[in-house]
């Protein structure tokens, strides 16, 4: 008799072993998880569902001798590393906490590391339940235990206001032994993150601030947006954006050059709005003029 290894038939169905001598037909199987971005969670029965994101996000561009680049390359370098961690013993993992003010880059940086993740055929992870998220990790590492992953813990202050910290603390400090793995946070509000979350290293080994880019950063991003500007003219949109984030200079692109608005108005306006912080509170104190009509809120 020959021996051959069990395959799956043509439709992709395998026997799943649910108990001595029983067994069901557990559907289509494949036998890595395609290579992507996922959100993952449990359904109402337990089992952990990984759902595969659409990241449909503006054009990622990469800046040479930035900060974002740097931390780019260190990743990139730390995945071949393995072999290293595993000779003194410890796990092959590392953690990256980005802050900064809104709209200065932290999410573009974070979807330029996924794609990378993705196009070398790996996958990403997102989480928003430190819970479920671990619980599925458990079920991937059970198929996949040396497969890389990245898992992005976005607005980190959010998700541990949402959830608590006691099952993030677990995931980051390696108790369900996270391996061959890269974290990587961000926040608009660091201050909201206790000592426990940023001032242990293996948590998070490299807290980094991002802040709005550098002229340099702005003239290669309006050169390869514009390419039709002059020098004279790529400066003027340099000097104007002076401390704005990459959101505004995103927004710059789409009011001059989409809907046809003044260049140096837009900027005036871009800059208002990087200053202003609205708050109820600026309605707190506020009457109506002499002799004006209050409108009877309940109708």
């Amino acid at each position: 008799m020959v021996n051959r290894l069990p395959v799956r038939n043509e439709y992709g169905y395998q026997w799943m072993i649910t108990g001595p001598n029983t067994f069901q037909v557990c559907g289509r199987t494949t036998e890595t998880l395609p290579a992507g971005a996922y959100s993952c969670f449990l359904d109402n029965c337990g089992n952990a569902v990984f759902q595969a994101r659409d990241l449909q996000v503006d054009e990622l561009i990469t800046f040479p001798d930035s900060l974002p680049a740097k931390v780019l390359t260190e990743i990139h370098r730390f995945w071949s590393q393995g072999d290293r961690f595993a000779r003194y013993g410890y796990l092959h993992r590392r953690g990256y906490l980005l802050y900064g003010k809104q709209g200065c880059g932290k999410s573009s940086l974070i979807h330029q590391i996924v794609s990378e993740v993705v196009a070398a055929g790996q996958v990403a992870f997102f989480c928003a339940s430190p819970y479920y998220f671990i619980r599925c990790m458990e079920k991937f590492r059970a198929v996949e235990p040396g497969r890389p992953i990245v898992c992005i813990f976005e607005d980190i202050d959010a998700i541990i206001e949402q959830n608590g910290e006691s099952d993030l603390l677990q995931w980051l400090d390696g108790n369900h032994q996270v391996d061959r793995a890269v974290n990587l946070a961000s926040t608009n509000y660091p201050e909201k993150l206790d000592r426990r979350i940023i001032s242990r290293p293996r948590r998070f080994d490299r807290i980094l601030r991002i802040d709005a880019p550098s002229p340099a950063m702005r003239e290669a991003y309006f050169g390869r947006k514009v390419p039709e500007l002059s020098p004279a003219e790529l400066g003027k949109w340099v000097e104007l954006t002076d401390g704005l984030p990459f959101a505004a200079l995103a927004e710059m692109v789409i009011s001059v050059c989409c809907l046809g608005n003044d260049l140096a108005e837009t900027a005036a306006l871009l800059k208002t709005l990087d200053a202003h912080t609205p708050s109820s509170l600026e309605f707190a104190n506020t009457a109506p003029a002499d002799g004006a009509e209050v409108e009877d809120p309940v109708g």
